[in-house]
């Protein structure tokens, strides 16, 4: 049992590299699939729609891994995990009966898929709770394996973008009546990529600042200042209002946390800032200089920006400059279907099925389709691992618990206003994974 249980642990470890490789292949099998059917800007959405898929790839795969998640928490008989997994199932059938009580009838497939996202992600967070209580490494040696893993998986996500980039090729952010602008390389959900850029950046900019003086030889220099700057350079060339005030908003907050401890005399952080500053130029010019070669002019990373830039200011002037503008309507329809069911849906929703569209503001996503009830259960961990992380913060403070709170709290700040996290799953992944790691900053290794 022990021997399974190591295997499974180190299977998860090299899921964490896996999983943004595993994004790239499904956005090359979408890509493939939408030329083949002669419509390289079709929208993915009216594809499967219009049932010529009804999922992809890469949601099997991680379905199969959610099984072999379960399977590793039942073999440690983990009575937390599976005491928060269990009204979670009872809140997703008692929303799929209130949506039939409602409508005569339930898409259980959509409900299904719908959810076992969600699930998945909760899943992730009791695994990787283990994984790191489980682990015989000293606390400090986690974080540095830790911190190995999130640069390494920065770097891959961010050469899904940066290749394509360079060779001309890929997904446009956006393809609509302002033109097409942004580049997400062969991600298929800008917003998805973005999020998962957005909460590893603190934390591997917090890293550079925090690794000790004695042990920053070059290399480790190099390796661990390339996931912080060619982050900052893929959220530029993504060019969303999200992307680019994630970015602006991180980077400003950690040079900020420098320039108070250079006040207070340790100057050291700062220094890290400006030499982390100077290669992300350096490595913006590297990539803008193969693109420009390869390419020709019109493609450098400002013009690139310029774009976006652009194409924010003319949607700004045609609907309204707001970050949640399009998903007013969208809150409005369903809070209006919500009221109408009457008080079974107040209680347990409306159910997914039910809903044409998610609002892709999380928090009303679930007290909508899953009601008071779906609310509760749902959230549950999320609430109970942030605060118990808020809780410990200030006296275990140091540089990597603070790029952990700006990770999360930008985060969380996303998913109630404009962001779709908890149900995708991989910002959903990472958003889960950090919030484990956040209390592992706090708390002590064996009391995890």
């Amino acid at each position: 049992m022990q021997k399974s249980l190591r295997g499974l642990e180190k299977f998860f470890w090299l899921y964490l590299l896996f999983n943004p490789i595993l994004d790239i292949v499904n956005g090359l099998y979408i890509w493939m699939l939408t030329r083949g059917y002669g419509m390289e800007a079709l929208n993915y959405r009216e594809l499967t729609n219009g049932g010529g898929m009804t999922t992809t790839p890469a949601l099997v795969v991680r379905m199969v891994v959610l099984l072999i998640m379960v399977i590793y928490v039942l073999m440690l008989r983990d009575k937390q995990a599976i005491l928060t997994a269990l009204p979670m199932g009872a809140a997703w059938a008692m929303s799929v009966l209130s949506e039939f009580l409602w409508t005569g009838t339930a898409n259980i497939s959509l409900d299904v898929t719908f959810f076992a996202r969600f699930a998945y992600n909760v899943a992730v967070a009791m695994v990787y709770l283990n994984v790191f209580r489980n682990s015989e490494l000293s606390k400090d040696r986690l974080i540095e394996k830790i911190h190995a893993y999130v640069n390494g998986m920065t770097i891959v996500f961010s050469l899904g973008i940066l290749i394509p980039y360079v060779l001309g090729t890929g997904y446009s952010t956006y393809y609509d009546r302002f033109g097409a602008r942004g580049v997400r390389g062969f991600y298929y959900s800008g917003n998805d990529i973005t999020g998962a850029l957005m909460i590893l950046l603190p934390l591997a900019i917090a890293y550079f600042l925090f690794i000790p003086h004695r042990n920053f030889t070059k290399g480790r220099m190099l390796f661990y200042s390339l996931g912080p700057s060619m982050s900052i350079i893929c959220l530029m060339l993504i060019g969303t209002k999200t992307a680019l005030l994630a970015m602006v908003g991180e980077a400003a907050i950690m040079v900020v946390f420098a320039l108070v401890m250079a006040v207070r005399g340790e100057r050291e952080m700062l220094r890290r800032v400006v030499m982390l500053a100077i290669i992300t130029v350096i490595v913006g010019f590297i990539f803008n200089g193969l693109s420009a070669l390869l390419n020709g002019a019109g493609n450098s990373l400002f013009d690139k920006l310029g774009q976006s830039l652009d194409g924010i200011r003319d949607a700004a002037e045609e609907e309204g400059g707001s970050l949640i503008s399009g998903r007013w309507n969208k809150l409005a329809a369903t809070f209006a279907d919500f009221k109408a069911a009457g008080p079974i849906a107040w209680l347990f929703g409306v159910g997914r099925g039910s809903q044409g569209h998610i609002i892709e503001m999380d928090l009303f996503d679930i007290g909508l389709m899953y009601g008071l009830f779906g609310f509760v259960t749902m959230t549950q961990m999320y609430i109970r691992y942030g605060v118990q992380f808020l809780m410990n913060m200030v006296r275990n403070f140091n540089v990597l618990v603070f790029g952990a709170f700006i990770s999360l709290g930008i985060t969380v700040g996303y998913l109630i206003v404009a962001g779709h996290i908890l149900f995708t799953v991989t910002s959903g992944f990472f958003f889960a994974f950090v919030l484990v790691y956040a209390r592992l900053l706090t708390t002590d290794k064996n009391r995890l």
